[in-house]
């Protein structure tokens, strides 16, 4: 009879056991410290990345001939005062149509947009990810091509590029982000629902590493079995647990998991 895949651990396997990213363990207490040191090496080696800077909205507007030089000078001086973002400016002075800051705003994302959208189109959406978890990545995914690679989102400005990154990086989809208005994306996250019935509502952020390897030997012992990704993103550890009968997700908060990731290796 093989042992427990914990090395320190030496037991044998007894009946009841549990399953783990295809490894069987004797005890929860056993999935709970294999989980831990997984998510302490991805914590451990996950350094904030610099982006450079993008050219400034403002900037692309009076390049693309939407607003002067004299009306973007008014609105920097009016910004200073109502602290409203550049293009929410020049559009509350009638210099700018919404369309053409969101098509600045695409522009300055490198993204494509759209003007128009049906918020239907969300409320069975693909992806598995609960509402929770839209609203904590930015990202609300409305379509999916047949071979099921490649991932449709839609997004407010600005574009949250680390969410895409570890999105592709957990799930392997191509994601392909379209930028729409505020009321447009506010109003999608309100009527966003899953088409998975799989898809778990307990998503939440997690502000320890002990705290979140509990929650899935949790799930490992319910289900008998589980299968666990994770990435490392902004200040977040997005972790996906999987089980016979459910999808959930994880944000652990790096920067308290980073204290703990040396005493969990």
């Amino acid at each position: 009879m093989p042992r427990c895949a914990d090395t320190a651990c030496k037991r044998w396997r007894l009946f009841g056991a549990l399953q783990f990213n295809g490894n069987v363990y004797c005890s929860r207490a056993c999935v709970e410290q294999a989980v831990l040191a997984g998510l302490g090496e991805t914590v451990a080696a996950a350094p904030r990345g610099r982006a450079l800077p993008p050219m400034r909205l403002g900037v692309l507007l009076r390049h693309a001939g939407v607003i002067t030089d004299a009306q973007l000078s008014e609105a920097l001086e009016a910004q200073s005062k109502t602290g409203l973002r550049i293009g929410e400016q020049l559009e509350q002075m009638g210099v700018a149509g919404s369309d053409a800051i969101l098509r600045a705003l695409a522009m300055q994302a490198g993204v494509s947009y759209l003007s128009n959208f049906d918020v239907e189109r969300v409320m069975r959406a693909p992806g598995a990810l609960s509402p929770a978890m839209v609203r904590a990545l930015g990202l609300v995914p409305f379509d999916m091509d047949d071979a099921g690679e490649r991932l449709k989102v839609i997004s407010a400005a600005p574009l949250p590029r680390a969410a895409i990154r570890a999105m592709t990086k957990l799930t392997g989809w191509t994601v392909e982000a379209y930028l729409v208005t505020d009321t447009i994306f506010e109003a999608s996250l309100d009527a966003y629902q899953p088409a998975d019935q799989r898809v778990s509502g307990e998503t939440g952020t997690i502000r320890t590493l002990n705290a979140a390897a509990a929650r899935v030997a949790e799930r490992a012992a319910r289900d008998r079995g589980v299968t666990m990704k994770h990435v490392a993103y902004d200040d977040y550890v997005w972790v996906r647990v999987e089980g016979p009968g459910q999808v959930s997700d994880l944000l652990v908060a790096k920067e308290t998991a980073c204290q703990a990731a040396s005493t969990a290796l």
